[in-house]
């Protein structure tokens, strides 16, 4: 077998920060255009609801850039803990600042976009999945540190928080996505764009509705149902918008083909839609997203064993093997069914089928309809919850270092010995020996009640503070396990 010329990624990129990078760029290729107008002129018809003349193509562009970067943001992330105090508030930040304290780290490099004025952001899971530490740089140079909200790892979605307000925010499309349409990318390629200033790339949706099946299987992620597009994507555009003439957002760049030769990459991005902006706004909030779990596997019929069931259309599921004690098996399912429909919503293939059954409720059966030996079957099965090999962040599991601590929200069922569950607070999960934090006597189930002399009820809060009040004004107030609250400077 010969060298395999392309390899399939996510678009995000961890680099040792201090390594030098060298990027060479091709010079731009001119393409001249001879079109006859007295020739065409009966045939040109516009093709969209407004003309656009070529000559006020680069206006255009030029306006989007202008008017839409202000809602992207580059992303940095740290997989080691980070001990400098002065890297959690934005005033004393900026890419240089940012640098130095990154000095020596693997630093993960995205791309985000702004959803909320209010500084929520949606970016991909992959992206912060690993991080210990996150900052993201608006494209006016403005630095912040930035936690995770919520986290879809199946989806490849994650929302993160930044202490800012009045931030501009970026317009969703829910028109449909055709081929040929322009698309903009906008984003933080290889860290480019770490200290501000968004990179820009353009080009067209070359298909839609693809599918990345290798790397969807390799990390149990739902790559399906793609946008594809010659707009230039690259390791770091992860999580950026991808935007149409209109400067709407039609897509979440997630994915790219890296070639081993002198070839360009193919860019994927995840299309705009109201489940896609339901699961952000779940995220936004801290909820977990559940996905039920069948225990198929299933491939799309062809269309001889379509004939061989006397089903007429080119459509369903072919189930392959099932697990077992699955719902599935439990249901009656056998191989060699042909699922048509769930809950009455046809199946067009295997693809639509795993998203749709991911969809589908935990707490209710769901009904299939099924082809065997030609007879038309109705099934039912009690789906189960999809376990994941990825830790979903919500807003019960956040974790947050600061001081030598690693904080977190009091657990629902927490009680001890001590007394009942304190109503507000963070609670100390773990405490480095010799920290600042430990000299001062926080130990493991301590409640962390107020950061200078505001109430912290949450972890947007905590790095609301912090990120507001100088280290020397930031006095911290801790409620013991025994409830003897002590404060320290």
């Amino acid at each position: 077998m010969g060298r395999p010329l392309l390899s399939i990624g996510r678009c995000a990129l961890a680099v040792s920060v201090g390594a030098l990078l060298t990027i060479a760029f091709n010079p731009t290729l001119d393409f001249p255009l001879a079109i006859s107008q007295q020739a065409h002129a009966e045939q040109r018809q516009p093709m969209v609801d407004e003309t656009l003349e070529l000559t006020g193509l680069q206006a255009r562009f030029e306006e989007i850039a202008r008017r839409a970067s202000g809602c992207v943001v580059a992303i940095s992330a740290s997989t080691a803990p980070v001990q400098a105090e002065h890297a959690l508030r934005s005033d004393e930040l900026n890419g240089e600042a940012l640098n130095a304290v990154l000095a020596g780290k693997t630093r993960i490099v995205g791309t985000g976009i702004i959803i909320d004025a209010d500084g929520y952001i949606v970016t991909n899971e992959h992206v912060v999945g690993e991080a210990q530490h996150l900052w993201v740089t608006t494209d006016d140079r403005r630095v912040y540190p930035a936690i995770v909200m919520g986290s879809d790892p199946r989806a490849d979605l994650a929302v993160l928080k930044i202490p800012a307000r009045d931030l501009p925010v970026a317009e969703f499309s829910m028109e449909p996505v055709i081929r040929g349409q322009w698309t903009i990318a906008l984003g933080n390629p290889y860290g480019l764009s770490a200290a501000g200033e968004m990179c820009m790339s353009v080009g067209v949706v070359s298909a839609t509705d693809r599918s990345l099946p290798k790397l969807a299987s390799k990390e149990d992620r739902l790559y399906t149902n793609l946008i594809q597009t010659t707009a230039e994507i690259n390791p770091g555009n992860s999580g950026g918008p991808l935007f149409d003439l209109h400067g709407r957002v039609i897509g979440i760049n997630t994915a790219v083909i890296l070639p081993q030769k002198q070839t360009n990459g193919i860019g994927f991005a995840m299309p705009i839609t109201p489940r896609l902006l339901r699961k952000i706004e779940a995220l936004k909030q801290g909820r977990e997203i559940v996905y039920a779990f069948l225990g198929v596997r299933v491939v799309t019929p062809t269309p001889r064993q379509l004939r061989d069931a006397g089903v007429s259309r080119m459509m369903g599921a072919l189930v392959e093997s099932i697990e077992e004690n699955s719902p599935a098996a439990q249901a009656g399912l056998q191989p060699g069914d042909i699922i048509l429909a769930i809950d009455g919503q046809s199946v067009r293939d295997s693809d639509e089928f795993v998203r749709m059954i991911g969809e589908c409720s935990t707490e209710q059966p769901t009904r299939m309809r099924v082809v065997r030996g030609g007879r038309d079957l109705s099934i039912s099965a009690t789906l189960g919850r999809r376990e994941l090999p990825h830790v979903a962040i919500t807003r019960e599991n956040q974790r947050f270092r600061w001081r030598g601590m690693l904080l977190g929200p009091i657990p629902e069922h927490w009680t001890n010995r001590f007394g009942e569950r304190p109503a507000s607070g963070l609670m100390v999960l773990a405490v480095e020996e010799g920290s600042e934090a430990a000299q001062e006597g926080a130990v493991e189930g301590t409640i962390l009640t107020r950061v200078a002399d505001q109430p912290v009820n949450s972890i947007a809060d905590l790095l609301r503070v912090i990120n507001d009040t100088p280290a020397e004004l930031c006095r911290v107030s801790f409620d013991t396990p025994r409830s003897a609250v002590v404060t320290v400077e």
